[in-house]
């Protein structure tokens, strides 16, 4: 009975570390949600300018910046234990000149500053998302297309 108890104490730790204290210090995993970038470097400014060019509709556009998200930044299973410190980044200038793996927040705030301050999506057409994933938390995005949410 000592184990059951020891090990049902084991598993709410882990659990309270992962799904309240990641998300107490670690950026881009807050409760409240994503804030906005307030000024962005016109190198930023100027993708999203590019990406809304060759965009005729909503759903072009969110596929275009997800392209270009994941052609800078990549994400391998597993790999975000060795690379535990990228989590703690916090200055999207920092991130932006830095391509390479980024973690899955790092990369849904790259893809939400692209969507929020384009001419196609606002602030509020992005719920942040939180799932239990090989043992750790992982987020997702879901963006309102027209109509319906879309699973990113």
């Amino acid at each position: 009975m000592d184990i059951l108890i020891w090990a049902s104490g084991i598993i709410a730790g882990y659990f309270l570390i992962v799904f309240v204290g990641l998300r107490l210090v670690a950026p881009f995993m807050e409760f409240g949600g994503y804030k906005p970038p307030t000024d962005l470097s016109p190198e930023i400014r100027q993708t999203i300018s590019q990406l809304e060019s060759h965009a005729p509709d909503q759903e072009a556009y969110l596929k275009a910046a997800f392209d270009f998200t994941v052609s800078r930044w990549y994400a391998v299973r597993y790999k975000a234990l060795t690379e535990f410190p990228k989590l703690f980044r916090k200055d999207l200038e920092q991130i932006w000149k830095e391509p390479g793996y980024a973690h899955c927040t790092t990369q849904n705030f790259v893809l939400y500053v692209l969507l929020a301050n384009s001419k196609f999506f606002i602030a509020n057409d992005v719920k942040i998302k939180h799932v239990f994933l090989n043992f750790v938390q992982h987020q997702y995005m879901q963006v309102k297309v027209g109509e319906k949410w879309v699973n990113m």
